[in-house]
């Protein structure tokens, strides 16, 4: 018995509730986040690359042949009515084919940004 007493002194059991406390966090972090997956953002990526093999990339609204942070500012520029895009930039940025550029197609665009 006296052995216990000599394992469990007061810096082993604030080391061994740190340790619970810090684990059960975490468990409490991946459970919030883990809605934010986004299981098809790979395979996205990938169709990316094939489709800029053919000449076309979804989301290159300045038509340069890539998907680069110069698009999103395009598109966030239009989404805050500091720019008018022309036809052709909003067929290359509209992302979900509603005909608009929005806050969703400059996600898209960012997601796959991400990937590269």
């Amino acid at each position: 018995m006296k052995s216990l007493r000599t394992f469990f002194t007061r810096h082993t059991l604030r080391t061994l509730a740190l340790g619970v406390f810090c684990a059960a966090g975490a468990f409490a972090v991946g459970i919030e986040t883990a809605g934010d997956v986004h299981p098809f953002a790979k395979s996205e990526a990938a169709i990316q690359e094939v489709v800029s093999g053919f000449g076309h990339v979804q989301g290159d609204v300045d038509g340069n042949g890539a998907l680069d942070a110069a698009d999103a500012y395009i598109v966030f520029r239009a989404i805050e009515a500091l720019n008018t895009p022309s036809e052709v930039e909003i067929l290359r940025g509209d992302m979900d084919d509603d005909g608009r550029l929005t806050s969703d197609d400059l996600n898209s665009i960012l997601r796959l940004l991400s990937l590269q």
